[in-house]
């Protein structure tokens, strides 16, 4: 099942329909879709394909000729076995494809080069001679982000300069990723989307259930499950040291928002957690965020921006005694259900955000914002801080958002709150307000909305979004 990354793929057909060779380089964190895109981008294209794997040197090449010769056979190519080099390989792919469009796939492409150092001097020298007169269209993919931003995209890599495109998959956003559970209720559909954020791997694991809470106590309150150690697998897989990542993580879900919390909450100095917290914010594990409008770094806040991590970290490390014991029925019962709703807040406030730029991206809501976030600051009037859930802004014109997940409707109390710490951040410009709601609004509040054009969204119309024709 493949579902959504429509714009990722019209990037790659538009640079597909041009002429002449491609370099198109592809890449994001582990199980984030993107050999599956490129499968389904190759569909009906004559393709080789080739998946890099940890090996040694010599198997590398051949397997790579292995694929070569299967999957674009020739003349006398039956009576070659193995190509004696790199170079050979290259040379006979081009003359494949002097004349005719072939998809050239290394999947995988860091377990390669690593283990063949001058790889990439080799693939400089070849698209310089001999591939740029050829039909080539060649995708580097890798799930290693720092090795494919710095030894493939970077100044110092031979490859510098020799990409046509690039392209950075991330996870599915929530309109998307519901699609994995159009046999659940709406509800779920989001709690689902709320523990495995945008992972399509994660979504087709949990897809496989019946229900929200089936799909947790399969996947991660059971031993077997696939999702009850993947923090700690990836860790592993990733990161040099990760125990201190783990440490790091454990501390941002706990509500250590600072870095300076967190170095303390780790047993680190402040400056040197920083490296942690960066390597963390490129595998988007962790997202920085500042109030919209401000300048000043000291107001910056660390947070979870994976939700699988979120999930995992809220529940699992007080479920696993009773993991251990088999009883994912009590764990789900006694520590995860009546805590569901107080973790899904911040979701939702995240699902509200992605449906304003859903709107805006479909042409649906105008003018075109431009500035995305939250609002949180002082108010000298009442000498408090406040919050302000969804800000989206224009030069002109300013949308703030109030969401609750909660079960009752919304009244027009929720409404005068939000008008009041609007005036905040509105600095002459217009205003427009947003309200999200899980259980509607009120007749009050419904009949103010239509009076003063408030904007007012279910939690039910946020599964019922629909792409039309995404502009890119």
């Amino acid at each position: 099942m493949f579902i959504g990354r429509k714009q990722e793929l019209r990037e790659m057909e538009l640079r597909y329909k041009m002429p002449g060779f491609q370099m198109f380089v592809l890449y994001g964190r582990r199980r984030v879709g993107k050999t599956r895109l490129i499968q389904e981008f190759c569909k009906n294209k004559r393709t080789l394909f080739h998946v890099g794997i940890q090996q040694t040197r010599d198997a590398h090449l051949r397997a790579f000729s292995q694929d070569v010769l299967e999957q674009l056979p020739s003349e006398g190519s039956d009576f070659i076995r193995q190509f004696q080099s790199w170079e050979d390989a290259f040379s006979y792919i081009t003359k494949q494809t002097r004349e005719q469009r072939i998809v050239l796939v290394m999947d995988e492409y860091p377990y390669i080069a690593q283990t063949e150092p001058a790889l990439s001097s080799m693939l400089q020298k070849v698209i310089d001679h001999d591939w740029k007169q050829t039909q080539l269209f060649l995708i580097l993919c890798g799930s290693s982000m720092s090795f494919m931003e710095h030894q493939v995209l970077g100044y110092q890599s031979p490859l510098y300069g020799r990409r046509t495109a690039q392209l950075k998959v991330s996870p599915l956003p929530c309109w998307e990723s519901i699609g994995f559970f159009k046999h659940w209720s709406w509800q779920d559909a989001l709690y689902g989307y709320g523990a495995c954020g945008g992972i399509p791997q994660y979504l087709e694991y949990f897809s496989a259930h019946p229900d929200f809470p089936s799909a947790v106590k399969a996947e991660f309150l059971s031993l077997s499950g696939h999702l009850a150690q993947e923090p700690a697998n990836l860790m592993q897989q990733e990161m040099r040291e990760p125990a201190v990542y783990n440490s790091v993580i454990d501390a941002i879900a706990g509500g250590h928002t600072r870095q300076y919390e967190i170095a303390q909450k780790v047993g680190k100095d402040a400056r040197d957690i920083s490296s942690y917290i960066k390597a963390l914010l490129d595998l988007e594990i962790v997202v920085k965020k500042m109030p919209v409008g401000e300048k000043n770094a000291r107001k910056t806040l660390y947070s979870l921006a994976d939700n699988l991590y979120r999930f995992w970290y809220r529940f699992l490390p007080r479920s696993l005694a009773l993991v251990s014991l088999g009883l994912s029925n009590e764990a789900w019962e006694q520590i995860i259900d009546p805590e569901l709703d107080a973790y899904f807040g911040p979701i939702f406030e995240d699902i509200s955000m992605q449906y304003i730029q859903h709107e805006v991206q479909q042409g649906r809501m105008v003018p075109v914002y431009q500035e995305y976030g939250r609002w949180w600051g002082n108010n000298p009037r009442k000498k408090r801080e406040e919050e302000i859930d969804v800000v989206a802004v224009h030069p002109e014109e300013i949308l703030i958002g109030e969401c609750k997940w909660r079960n009752e409707p919304v009244d027009v109390e929720v409404f005068e709150l939000l008008r009041e710490r609007g005036e905040l951040i509105r600095h002459g410009r217009g205003i427009r307000y947003a309200l999200f709601s899980r259980s509607g609004f009120t007749a009050g509040m419904r009949t103010l909305a239509a009076r003063d054009h408030v904007l007012l969204v279910e939690g039910q119309d946020m599964t019922g979004m629909q792409d039309t024709d995404i502009r890119c």
